[in-house]
């Protein structure tokens, strides 16, 4: 470390070979880190010659011990696990978390963002409504420590914790592509959401690397709700040529997609196959068991939540933007297409 540069919390982090939340937990004197672990920290910060900020402290204590966690839609299984890590490090931290649901309103959106910088809350955990209609340059200016997860936002450069999309559309794509599935539904949701853009973009670059034409009407668009899901796969399969493949581009869009097949009386995946997205109990449980990209969904709650104790702690720090890698799960309801 240059020697004339004043030392930060990830510097001792660093040192100690922790994470910047145990060195907070340490410096904030909580009782949840071992012996052998805090004293570990303590000789960093002394051999950094790390001093907290007084300054820093003092606008820290005015502020709530409370974090925000905004999510799009709680009744998605993803976003309650998501949640749950997210807590999980939070209270570690000595910290309490509101859990805001904006059910993919823009208007809820802003009033529970409004309500965070009203309340002075330690940070904000936020997976958008948009990406381009989400506005959290007032969190920026009102200096409210925020991380982005699971959806991009399209002016935000703070930290993001996200899935690689593209990679995961192309998974699942190469996998289809590989069993001689050509005609391939993709049932997505709807435009401006980056997690649909880049899944579909995934599925295209696969289908354009292996020289086929991937036909456009094919991809349906609809909300992000199981029982819409269902009434599109249902009409898909009765009118006009069947598709041979289905490729649901998130978890509760899996649930509509299957229990559409289910009701059609077709086999799964004799007469067609079934790649979904997310690792929920469910589709473990069925017969077949349901082929997947799953994705690191605690690690995104967990990495998120160290971004605000650290960023709490620290406020300076250098953003970080990680992009976590997903899954293919194969199981039973894909096979050779005959």
């Amino acid at each position: 470390m240059n020697e004339h540069r004043t030392a930060r919390i990830t510097d001792v982090a660093e040192a100690a070979g922790v994470s910047t939340a145990t060195v907070s937990r340490v410096l904030n004197g909580s009782t949840s880190v071992s012996p052998e672990l805090a004293e570990r920290v303590r000789q960093a910060a002394l051999a950094t010659r790390y001093i907290r900020n007084p300054n820093g402290r003092a606008l820290r204590r005015q502020r709530s011990d409370m974090w925000a966690v905004i999510v799009s839609d709680l009744q998605n299984p993803f976003f309650t696990s998501l949640v749950a890590a997210v807590e999980r490090v939070a209270v570690g931290a000595g910290y309490s978390v509101m859990l805001c649901n904006t059910d993919e309103q823009l208007e809820r959106e802003n009033a529970y963002l409004d309500a965070a910088i009203a309340q002075r809350m330690v940070g904000v955990v936020v997976s958008v409504t948009s990406e381009e209609e989400s506005d959290l340059a007032r969190l920026v200016r009102a200096q409210v420590p925020t991380v982005v997860v699971d959806r991009r936002v399209h002016d935000f450069t703070g930290d993001s914790v996200l899935l690689d999309n593209v990679r995961a559309g192309r998974l699942a794509a190469e996998h289809l592509l590989e069993l001689g599935h050509r005609d391939v539904l993709c049932l997505a949701g709807p435009s401006g959401v980056s997690t649909t853009e880049d899944r579909l973009q995934g599925v295209r670059d696969a289908f354009a690397d292996a020289g086929i034409a991937f036909d456009q009407s094919r991809m349906m668009r609809t909300d992000l709700r199981a029982a819409d899901a269902e009434g599109i796969v249902a009409a898909a399969l009765t009118s006009g040529p069947r598709p041979d493949a289905i490729f649901a581009l998130n978890g509760p869009l899996t649930t509509g997609a299957y229990r559409a097949v289910q009701t059609s009386g077709l086999r799964i995946p004799d007469e067609i196959s079934l790649v979904g997205f997310d690792d929920d109990r469910w589709t473990r449980m069925v017969t077949p068991a349901v082929t997947l990209i799953a994705q690191p969904v605690d690690e995104m709650g967990i990495r998120a939540a160290e971004r605000i104790v650290a960023r709490a702690a620290d406020p300076e720090i250098e953003p970080v933007h990680v992009l976590l890698p997903p899954r293919l799960e194969v199981r039973g309801s894909t096979a050779p297409n005959n």
